[in-house]
């Protein structure tokens, strides 16, 4: 941990602070909520620190014997950045990794925050670099309900052959509903490890961590829905609301059994069906550089795209 504090053993008044500055800003980012954090903490060693006026995170990646950290783009309070407090911000923090005898890397900066940045640091104090595995894909809620047009013609066509041949329903899940969407998830992913690139097998792993902590919030302000037919569950979706303003979903989960046609349009079109009326984005998240998955997200015709960024502090 390279920060002061982690995400373990948070009062509440920790949480109510740590909303504040991930719904300081629109940063349209799947990775910039509490929640997102929180469940990641453990496999990312998540750790964090105010420094000045912004909140700054730090995670930790092993690589063989070493263990390298990075830093995400400090979150403001106030929706305003200024460069000269961001920038005594980010050389903090430079100080502190140096201690570990760490160079800072900023990683996840969303594009539109490069322009703060190079106000801060200057075009010449950093290295950047493009991350085009981190962008987040990001759909008109509107064109995922409607699948209209000749560019969904197949997904429609998908979906179509789903509601006429199969009798289903589609439920908002309870808390007392965890364990069996708990369960449903692990046979899917027993399943498809057998059939799952080796790159793909530690994300799987990673991801059911991440899965079983998320489910524990159901009831407490995520969304989550099923798809069951004869009364098994066959899909489920999770979500959460990006800010409070509910303009953006942010969907971290989406499984079903691809062995049915038409299912991941149907529990996809379910979903965004019952989003309210405020909600005009949903961002489905990144591809991590997996072949099938960006063809799948390009598929459904983004609005368009978060890109992502790093950033080495010289």
């Amino acid at each position: 941990m390279i920060f002061e504090r982690s995400f373990d053993n948070l009062t509440s008044e920790d949480v109510a602070l740590l909303n504040e500055y991930f719904c300081g800003y629109n940063y349209q980012s799947s990775a910039h909520t509490f929640l997102a954090s929180y469940i990641w903490r453990n496999t990312h060693h998540l750790s964090w620190q105010i420094i000045g006026e912004y909140l700054c995170l730090a995670g930790r990646g092993d690589m063989e014997d070493e263990q390298v950290y990075f830093m995400s783009f400090p979150l403001t309070r106030t929706g305003t950045y200024e460069a000269d407090k961001l920038r005594r911000t980010i050389m903090e923090a430079k100080r502190i990794f140096a201690e570990r005898n760490q160079t800072l890397e900023i990683s996840l900066i969303p594009g539109q925050m490069l322009p703060l940045l190079a106000a801060a640091l200057g075009e010449d104090g950093y290295e950047l670099e493009r991350c085009r595995d981190d962008d987040d894909y990001i759909y008109l809620k509107e064109d995922l309900i409607s699948l209209s047009g000749r560019r969904y013609h197949q997904k429609k066509n998908h979906l179509n052959f789903f509601l006429r041949n199969y009798q289903y329903v589609y439920e908002e899940a309870t808390p007392d509903m965890k364990d069996e969407i708990w369960e449903y998830i692990q046979s899917k992913n027993e399943y498809k490890m057998g059939e799952t690139p080796e790159e793909w097998k530690e994300i799987l792993e990673m991801e059911n961590v991440a899965i079983n902590e998320l489910l524990n919030f159901i009831g407490k302000g995520i969304l989550c829905g099923v798809i069951r037919i004869g009364g098994e569950i066959v899909a489920v979706t999770i979500g959460e609301f990006a800010r409070p303003d509910k303009e953006m979903v942010l969907v971290h989960v989406e499984k079903a059994d691809d062995r049915i046609r038409g299912l991941y349009q149907a529990i996809n079109n379910e979903f965004c069906k019952r989003l309210p009326e405020e909600t005009i984005y949903v961002n489905r998240e990144e591809d991590m550089g997996l072949e099938t998955l960006r063809q799948t997200k390009l598929s459904y015709r983004p609005h368009f795209m978060n890109e992502k960024f790093s950033a080495i502090v010289k």
